[in-house]
């Protein structure tokens, strides 16, 4: 992009917790990118190192899969994830990596949905995923990019693993759409496909 701004780049902020990893594969494996949207995982999961992540989400969605590091600019049609205990946010169309504080609950995908939203405001798009109650990460999250005229969906709480991040997320008021993660892949596919074909 050659530090100029795309006005036309739709960005998919995923957020997950545990049971997530099922839930982004289910999603990943039939959303399709047309040159105007590209995804950004941002997860609890911890077990896998900072590149065995990528590898997995990238194998199964058939997008190359980048790992964010400081002043990595979003392109079309490629899937990041964020790297190990850490915050991501996007400025100026360009993500920005800190150290995650110890010893507070992990909200990575509030902290990026608010600055995607603040962002890029309505091309910001916002996903909510299995996961367990831990400060009920990504609620606020959906609430920061609808009032930014973004798109929200959330996981049908009953095809989760764990239910509370998207009943939470669900419980805000914010949430578009609810569907299992399959059928949200195919949302965000014609989401794409129209952007496109406006653009």
């Amino acid at each position: 992009m050659n530090g100029k701004r795309n006005d036309e780049l739709l960005i998919v902020g995923i957020g997950a917790s545990a049971g997530g990893l099922s839930a982004m594969i289910d999603l990943l494996a039939v959303a399709s990118c047309h040159k105007s949207m590209c995804f950004v995982v941002v997860s609890h999961v911890s077990r896998f190192s900072e590149t065995e992540l990528p590898h997995i989400l990238g194998k199964v969605s058939n997008l190359e899969a980048v790992v964010i590091h400081e002043g990595l600019k979003p392109k079309s049609c490629l899937l990041y994830t964020i790297p190990p205990n850490s915050y991501v946010t996007l400025v100026e169309q360009t993500f920005h990596v800190s150290p995650r504080p110890e010893g507070v609950p992990n909200n990575c995908a509030d902290v990026f949905f608010d600055s995607l939203a603040k962002d890029v405001g309505h091309n910001a798009i916002g996903v909510i995923l299995s996961g367990a109650k831990v400060g009920h990460d990504g609620a606020a999250g959906v609430k920061a990019i609808k009032e930014h005229r973004g798109h929200t969906f959330a996981q049908d709480p009953s095809t989760a693993t764990f239910k509370d991040m998207p009943e939470a997320a669900i419980d805000t008021g914010c949430v578009d759409i609810v569907l299992p993660p399959s059928l949200i892949g195919h949302e965000l596919s014609l989401l794409s496909w129209v952007a496109s074909v406006e653009n």
